[in-house]
């Protein structure tokens, strides 16, 4: 992947996906791994026999390029269950709000959903995710790309899901590309506000964890400091064998060419970068060659895993929201929010395999526990989190024109 259509498209939704996610006092959590079916909070909600899923995702405005293909797909997930016999006898319901308004949720809620996917912002949904999951309203909600760290604890009653990684994972598959390397030292460089310090001990705890990596030093930057030459040459003190930059298009990239200028003439060390510098393209053009050539940027795979996915960017992750709700309803026989809650989990792990809504309905109606496995990977979802606690990353370098593509081992698996 890493083409120019992936980075149209997070520019276009930059509001949604990066900035969306750059909000809040982040800390890191590491995901859960027990799966048992359990819940905190029962919901008021009728159990009427019919799914009704609400869609909140972006409809006008920035993120439009990524929601648009986003809402076909589930449209399109939508008509296979019901061409497959529905749920509990009965088609799934489907209403669509644009998450550009500042009422979509409780449209959604006044209509009777008994889950929502969405948002995509996780601006929005820090700020607005209270109305799904309180008491009295009460209902599953399932993002396919918030993917802030503040959101791995965020107060949900249980309720809110992700088929998208965390940052937090993200942070896991830089530590681990850092490790392939080879080399044992490494010093992190990042931009010193909440979501970067979130970042940076996300990432230091997994580098701690691992035996053959040791940190040599973590220093924050201010992104109002136009010259970055004192921390670049603190970052390299000890000679690192990695550094990490942690930061967004402007910022991180201005780091990025400080620690060109401080290696000029010697072998500069490996550099990794997180997945919004890889829209600084006019900066990494820039870059000297050699330096240039050190540089591995590690990013969520935002495209299907499978050849019959859906194609465009994060619609695996919005197909998997679909069928992962439907087949909770199937296996609980209700569509209850309180119970599709409790089987959500156990339906992504433990079971027979089976990465379609029909064959997975099949095995539940022979008494068969499933292990749903989507367009966007191996569903584990954490009862603890709700979060999926292994994902699909690629890694990428940059050309000539600053512009991104696959590196070596492209694709990869972290949990």
């Amino acid at each position: 992947m890493g083409s120019r259509q992936y980075r149209n498209a997070l520019a276009a939704a930059s509001l949604v996906v990066i900035v969306g996610a750059c909000s809040g006092d982040d800390n890191s959590v590491t995901p859960g791994t027990s799966v048992a079916p359990t819940t905190s909070t029962t919901s008021n909600r009728p159990d009427d026999g019919v799914l009704s899923l609400g869609v909140f995702l972006p409809i006008t405005g920035p993120g439009a390029p990524l929601g648009v293909p986003m809402i076909e797909a589930i449209e399109d997930a939508v008509a296979l269950i019901n061409a497959a016999g529905g749920v509990i006898g009965e088609p799934v319901i489907l209403t669509v709000v644009d998450e550009g308004t500042d009422t979509g949720f409780a449209e959604l809620l006044a209509a009777g959903v008994d889950a929502i996917i969405g948002p995509a912002s996780s601006v929005v949904a820090l700020s607005q995710l209270d109305a799904t999951v309180q008491p009295g309203s009460t209902v599953v909600t399932c993002s396919p790309t918030a993917t802030a760290l503040a959101l791995d604890d965020f107060p949900d009653n249980g309720y809110f899901f992700r088929t998208v990684a965390s940052d937090s994972l993200q942070m896991a598959a830089i530590a681990r590309r850092a490790e392939r390397t080879g080399v044992s030292t490494i010093s992190i460089g990042y931009l010193d506000d909440p979501y970067g310090r979130g970042l940076a001990s996300a990432l230091a705890d997994e580098v701690i964890a691992r035996d053959r990596l040791t940190m040599i030093q973590q220093i924050g930057f201010d992104g109002d400091d136009q010259d970055l030459t004192d921390t670049a040459d603190a970052l390299l003190d000890g000679s690192p064998g990695v550094v990490v930059v942690v930061g967004d298009a402007d910022d991180g990239s201005r780091l990025l060419a400080a620690l060109d200028e401080a290696t000029a003439g010697t072998d500069p060390p490996q550099i990794i970068v997180n997945d919004s510098i890889r829209g600084a393209r006019q900066t990494i053009q820039s870059l000297t060659p050699v330096f240039r050539e050190h540089i591995t940027g590690v990013a969520t795979m935002a495209q299907s895993i499978t050849a019959d996915g859906p194609e465009g960017f994060f619609t695996a992750q919005a197909t998997d929201c679909v069928n992962l709700i439907a087949l909770a309803a199937v296996q609980a026989e209700s569509d209850s929010p309180s119970k599709i809650q409790a089987n959500m989990a156990s339906a992504s792990v433990g079971g027979r395999a089976c990465s379609t809504f029909a064959d997975c309905a099949e095995r539940i109606e022979q008494g068969l526990q499933i292990d749903f496995s989507g367009a966007s990977g191996q569903l584990d979802l954490s009862t603890t989190t709700g979060d999926v606690i292994r994902a699909w990353f690629e890694a990428f370098t940059f050309d000539v024109d600053g512009g991104d593509v696959q590196a070596e081992e492209a694709q990869f698996e972290v949990s």
